[in-house]
């Protein structure tokens, strides 16, 4: 973002990229803790709402730390550019809570979520817990927007701009990732226990991830013995990222599609919604006809 020559309007976009960020943070917080209170009996799940309230907690905090930061290192024509000090305490935190209630989630009562035959009034379902974990792509733009100050060309500016979109499209790549549990529950693969464990650990894992990611941009010096190059970091972040979810997608494709079992296998994730698109527009157009 470009250098605003008023401190209080830089101060005010601050602000309101993080209440955006804040209300979504308690949007999908709020709604995961629904689905815990409705699916399960136990009272004891409420105790999700205390850690929620952590989360909040922890944000407000850092939040007025980056604001007298950012008030105080914010200088016209300054040519320095400002640290990202406090965003990675917020997403870890965040992450860490929200990684807790997907793995209980995948743990305990996924399988019940998907409408049943004649259930076509279920408003709280899978589709809206897609939906729902994918307000992380939002939250993670918002809070690293109301905490970092930098000049629009400078080499920093251009590292948050390949952050963001990097982290975006693995985010809403993680989402898709957990899909295939529906699938497999959708089609009936039968997949093995330790593969179903396997996608949850990844995801969750990838969730946690973007916190690393922005703790490079609040420590841009790291001790000598940690410097082994950007390409190397970079190999390790596919390795570690992509390649994973590259392999079970192949796994899944060998195991499901070459034997040519009749078993349905979406590799992308936008299969099901295409495929009732395609029928939804045949039957318009033959009811036009």
């Amino acid at each position: 973002m470009t250098v605003i020559p008023c401190k209080q309007a830089r101060a005010c976009l601050d602000v309101f990229s993080f209440v955006l960020c804040l209300l979504l943070i308690v949007l999908q917080l709020g709604l995961l803790d629904y689905y815990f209170l409705t699916n399960l009996s136990e009272k004891w799940w409420y105790a999700w709402i205390a850690a929620d309230a952590l989360v909040i907690i922890i944000m407000i905090w850092i939040l007025v730390l980056a604001l007298r930061y950012n008030q105080r290192s914010m200088e016209e024509l300054c040519t320095a550019d400002a640290k990202v000090k406090y965003a990675w305490v917020g997403w870890l935190a965040y992450a860490l809570v929200l990684v807790g209630k997907v793995a209980t989630c995948f743990q305990l009562f996924y399988d019940e979520l998907p409408a049943k035959a004649g259930e076509h009034d279920k408003l709280f379902n899978d589709h809206l817990l897609r939906l729902c974990l994918s307000l992380s792509v939002l939250i993670f733009l918002f809070l690293l927007e109301a905490h970092h100050y930098t000049h629009l060309l400078s080499h920093r500016q251009l590292y948050i701009t390949y952050l963001v979109t990097a982290i975006c499209l693995d985010l809403i790549d993680t989402i898709y990732f957990l899909d295939l549990l529906w699938q497999s529950l959708q089609h009936n693969w039968n997949i093995e226990l330790w593969l179903e464990c396997v996608i949850l650990a990844l995801a969750c894992f990838n969730l946690v991830l973007p916190g690393f990611a922005l703790m490079k941009l609040r420590f841009s010096k790291f001790p000598k013995s940690f410097v082994v190059g950007e390409k190397v970091w970079a190999l390790l972040y596919v390795l570690a990222v992509n390649a994973p979810f590259l392999g079970i997608r192949i796994y899944l494709y060998v195991l499901l599609e070459v034997p040519k079992q009749n078993i349905h296998y979406d590799p992308i994730g936008f299969g099901d919604q295409h495929q009732k698109l395609v029928d939804g527009n045949k039957n318009a157009a033959f009811r036009d006809f």
